[in-house]
């Protein structure tokens, strides 16, 4: 799990590994929408009885729990709104392009480790390029890093064809 990150004395809000991309953060955000709302309909109908706390995704008490978030208070969820909203609409994203399905637990790794080591709400986007045959392209919002098989390839073109022409002839 990444630890908080203090800047200007403030904890920055943290994003569980789990959580890639603007589609998992829209999603979460839908659902502290609808589990504020429900909330304050049960504040509403019955102020006097405790508020029952409707079921929540994994993701949700995930966050929750990183950034100790009481999801009954409701100061505690307008301002996890408000960061998801604000993660949604200004976070960097980085797309990782692999030539296969990554596991969701090496996703979830890199996320981690995104957010550790670069910043601590990157977003991460997967996507597939079969051409690129192995390996990688990671693309950021201001470069591109070509760790692929093929790239490798196409940059010893010269020396392959040697090797091969060696290997043939003799």
């Amino acid at each position: 799990m990444s630890k908080a990150v203090h800047l200007n004395n403030e904890v920055q809000f943290l994003l569980p590994p789990s959580l890639l991309g603007r589609p998992d953060v829209s999603r979460l955000l839908r659902e502290v929408e609808a589990v504020d709302y429900e909330l304050e309909t049960q504040a509403i109908r019955e102020p006097n009885k405790p508020l029952a706390i409707p079921n929540m995704s994994k993701a949700l008490v995930e966050t929750a729990q990183v950034n100790k978030v009481d999801v009954a208070d409701i100061n505690s969820r307008k301002q996890l709104i408000a960061q998801l909203r604000a993660i949604k609409e200004k976070a960097p994203v980085i797309h990782i392009t692999f030539a296969v399905d990554p596991d969701p637990a090496i996703s979830a790794y890199m996320a981690a480790w995104i957010r550790q080591n670069l910043h601590p709400t990157a977003l991460v986007t997967v996507g597939l390029q079969p051409r690129i045959v192995g390996g990688c392209v990671v693309r950021t919002p201001d470069h591109i890093y070509d760790f692929s098989l093929r790239k490798q390839f196409l940059d010893q073109k010269q020396q392959l064809v040697a090797e091969i022409k060696a290997v043939v002839g003799a």
